[in-house]
């Protein structure tokens, strides 16, 4: 348009140039030498209609010429300014949507609806033997691999022990709590598969807090979290605290975090007992000799993270060292000499918590004894607080072992009583010089008929 507009004010020469030149091309090449047309401007010359020469022509040649300038100018703007682009977009796409307008068929609320899948509903229900020691480790057996396999034959470290093995379903859960005041969960069917003779998998493996020092003090097999169980869970130093289970309810780390079940006053300190409690009476026995009950009533339900009351008035140089319920009429009493006795329950009477209690062990001037562990002796075929499971006799064997190593067996129901204040007696004529490296209830089993 610019070359059209400029030919007219030089319209002779030009078509005298046209009228000199041998054809189109070399007519073209003239008026770009010898005006600087561009090859553009040069072929819209060469042609060039005679009567868009008129005055009405040339005002709509200036015309075309504005718009076109302003056009340049404005995609001059949108390339070189970003700002200028996305406003363009906006004022298109918006004559778009107004042009395709079309209602919304989905509907906009203020807050989403989750939706929720009973994740339970998926697991298949199957049989299994659930086992987990001491030392952490945990594993699910088949019915066929535990029955061609007896209770002894289980896959450990030799400085391990089972603590805990039920027969339960794939769609239970499993409690654990340590002697650090943790509690781990695992669903059942999430547990690792292995044969009864093979070594289960360590909680290390997934637990990222489970600490080298840490071991298992009770664990269970429960169908539900919102029921109205309570646990009672003492320590070292003397603190007793109820908690609930719906406090333990799956967290969304469970997978490698274990959770609080109870605080402890310092590193020093631990967990000396857990377990489910009704409305019993509880009896404390600590480390130099001393007993106390009273009701559980007497200690407050509170939080997981929680350190609890004061159970024991303790002496500067005890601690507590065992706490079981009192839902049997007599208990034993192992000394770290390996002397050992049967005491009648009602011996200690029920009184309040925080006090001293009395004493259960006449003291000695050389080699006092000093309790190294004690419990509920079981009746009619209730195995304590070790696996919460019948059992065919009324039978409950204690297993010591000495620092030299021997194991000795004494059965307890096998105890006559003795007198509160009494030493007991010695389980071997060798055990007070070889003293007591470790104590524990021998494992027994029988299916268990009902879920927790």
């Amino acid at each position: 348009v610019e070359g059209l507009i400029r030919v007219i004010s030089i319209l002779d020469e030009v078509i005298a140039l046209i009228r000199a030149s041998e054809n189109k091309a070399d007519a073209k090449e003239n008026l770009k030498i010898s005006y600087e047309f561009t090859e553009e401007q040069a072929e819209a010359i060469v042609t060039l209609q005679l009567y868009r020469l008129t005055n009405t022509d040339v005002v709509v040649l200036q015309e075309e010429e504005a718009e076109l300038s302003e056009k340049i100018a404005m995609l001059a703007a949108i390339i070189g300014d970003e700002r200028t682009m996305y406003n363009l977009m906006k004022k298109e796409l918006r004559e778009v949507k107004k042009k395709f307008a079309t209602p919304r068929l989905s509907t906009l609320e203020d807050t989403a609806k989750a939706i929720e899948i009973d994740t339970a509903s998926l697991i298949a229900e199957e049989d299994t033997y659930v086992s987990v020691t001491k030392a952490g480790y945990i594993k699910r057996t088949s019915p066929r691999s535990f029955a061609a396999s007896t209770l002894e034959e289980i896959g450990k470290r030799d400085d391990d022990r089972l603590i805990f093995v039920q027969s339960a379903k794939t769609t239970q859960h499993l409690l654990m709590f340590t002697t650090l005041g943790n509690v781990i969960y695992r669903p059942i069917h999430e547990l690792a598969d292995i044969r009864w003779k093979d070594i289960g998998e360590h909680l290390s493996q997934t637990i990222t807090n489970f600490e080298t020092n840490e071991e298992i003090l009770y664990a269970e097999v429960v169908d539900q979290f919102d029921d109205a169980t309570t646990y009672f869970a003492a320590t070292r130093l003397g603190q007793i605290k109820r908690v609930e289970r719906k406090e333990f309810s799956p967290w969304r780390t469970y997978k490698s975090k274990s959770v609080k079940y109870a605080k402890l006053k310092d590193e020093t300190d631990q967990i000396v007992a857990v377990a489910p409690i009704k409305l019993d009476d509880v009896l404390l026995i600590s480390q130099n000799g001393y007993a106390l009950r009273f009701n559980i009533e007497e200690v407050p339900v509170v939080g997981a993270k929680a350190a609890g009351v004061k159970a024991m008035n303790l002496k500067a140089d005890d601690a507590l060292q065992a706490a079981f319920i009192c839902n049997t009429s007599s208990f034993y009493l192992l000394t770290q000499r390996g002397s050992l006795k049967r005491v009648s329950i009602e011996e200690i009477p029920a009184t309040s918590r925080a006090k001293r209690g009395l004493q259960v062990l006449r003291e000695l001037k050389n080699k006092p004894h000093r309790v190294f562990l004690a419990g509920a002796v079981a009746e009619q075929g209730f195995v304590g607080d070790l696996f919460s499971t019948e059992v065919e006799e009324n039978d409950q064997t204690l297993l010591v072992q000495s620092n030299k190593g021997t194991i000795y067996e004494s059965r307890l129901q096998d105890l006559n009583l003795s007198e509160r204040t009494s030493n007991g007696s010695f389980i071997s004529d060798t055990i007070s010089d070889e003293e007591v490296f470790d104590a524990y209830l021998k494992e027994v089993f029988k299916e268990d008929k009902t879920n927790s």
